[in-house]
């Protein structure tokens, strides 16, 4: 199984290439209804520059990783909450910071 870390690379590396199908498989059912609420309210940016993962905290085999983004339009910081759950790292929840 892969680290947190390594997870955390690929769910970036799924934002760079807008690679849907590995950024909805980890999303949790929950998440993804929010990533979906979200994204009607504010879209996502485009022309993505750089995206750095920030760890921010650990707690009970949860996760929070800050994603800043820097794109054409400017940046955002999205909050994302990370936990194992039957072998594979899942975003359990999400928001902007």
């Amino acid at each position: 199984m892969a680290t947190i870390d390594e997870a955390v690379a690929g769910y970036v590396t799924a934002i760079r290439s807008m690679d849907i199908g590995t950024l909805m498989a980890t999303l949790t059912p929950d998440a993804l209804g929010k990533a979906m609420a979200q994204m009607g309210s504010s879209p996502p940016p485009t022309n993505v520059q750089d995206i750095k993962a920030q760890k921010i905290s650990e707690e009970d085999g949860e996760y929070v990783y800050h994603l800043v983004v820097e794109a054409d339009g400017g940046g955002a910081t999205m909050m994302t909450r990370w936990k194992e759950i039957d072998g594979a790292w899942k975003v359990t929840d999400l928001g902007t910071v």
